[in-house]
């Protein structure tokens, strides 16, 4: 279609990766449907502190849907741990240790093994962490699976702008033929009005003014003028709504809301039998649009 879309779907993956020469990174986002913006992470323990850079480089670009972020890390280099003995402990493990040869009556040695699978022994002191550097990997991947997960989302948002233009059109062209017929709707009841009345007045007087204000009564009560110039009025801001470069989801469900409430009335009010095949053929293209729009970020 030549119109230019810019709605984008909510559901998506994207996977990115990063690296320099202290860190491997990679994240992995996973997005469906949700009325508002929901983070799920899954960091390992101890690099938990970097869910807040995930959190803030996502809501920058994401404003809803459920995303699901998977941080997968690697550290390069096999940099020396310091290994350290506590030795109060051992002092501890060594007197008790004594205490109960004395107390067994043992005069067989300590073994080294023995003393070194103690636990708590021995201590190990782990390099420091470069957190600046880790949260700039992070981040680079991130983009990168933002880049991904939004690529997807726009093609998805391609296809449900497509198939939303053509079920608008639908709406709109029934819309046109309940406004072709509604004129008729007067005619016809003025036309049975005078029959019946011709039938139960036969050789009576009625006078024309009593006969047209009946119909002016009729014609008032069963008008669907304004309902029409509303749904039209709808049906063009969703049109132009979906050109939006915002995020539009919750206008649309707004907008469509407000469609089936003029249709539902000009069904009610309308008083025809082919208007009242059209309104429930409209009904179901609505309820089509809502679930596509479900969709929409």
């Amino acid at each position: 279609m030549g119109e230019t879309n810019l709605i984008k779907s909510m559901t998506g993956y994207g996977q990115g990766e990063a690296s320099n020469s202290r860190f491997s990174a990679q994240v992995e986002v996973k997005s469906v449907n949700h009325r508002y913006l929901d983070l799920f992470f899954r960091i390992p323990k101890q690099y938990s502190q970097l869910e807040e850079t995930l959190r803030q480089t996502i809501s920058r670009r994401i404003s809803r849907g459920r995303l699901e972020v998977v941080l997968s890390l690697e550290e390069f280099g096999d940099q020396e741990r310091i290994v350290q003995i506590n030795k109060a402990l051992l002092q501890g493990y060594l007197h008790a240790l004594a205490a109960i040869q004395a107390e067994l009556g043992s005069d067989e040695p300590i073994q080294l093994p023995q003393v070194l699978s103690l636990p708590g022994l021995l201590e190990v002191d782990e390099p420091t962490t470069d957190w600046d550097d880790l949260h700039k990997v992070v981040a680079e991947a991130t983009t990168l699976a933002l880049d991904r997960l939004e690529a997807m989302r726009a093609a998805e948002g391609q296809r449900l702008f497509e198939d939303l233009q053509e079920k608008l059109c639908v709406v709109d062209n029934l819309k046109n033929e309940v406004a072709q017929i509604a004129p008729q709707v007067i005619v016809d009841y003025k036309n049975r009005l005078r029959e019946r009345l011709g039938e139960l007045l036969d050789g009576t007087t009625i006078t024309d003014e009593r006969f047209l204000g009946e119909v002016a009564i009729f014609a008032d009560r069963c008008s669907i003028d304004e309902e029409l110039v509303r749904l039209a009025s709808h049906i063009q801001q969703f049109r132009e709504t979906l050109g939006s470069n915002e995020s539009v989801g919750r206008k649309l469900d707004f907008l469509i809301q407000e469609m089936n409430r003029e249709v539902n009335t000009i069904g009610s009010k309308a008083n025809n039998v082919h208007i009242a095949g059209l309104v429930v053929n409209m009904k179901s293209e609505l309820e089509k649009v809502r679930e596509q729009i479900q969709n929409i970020e």
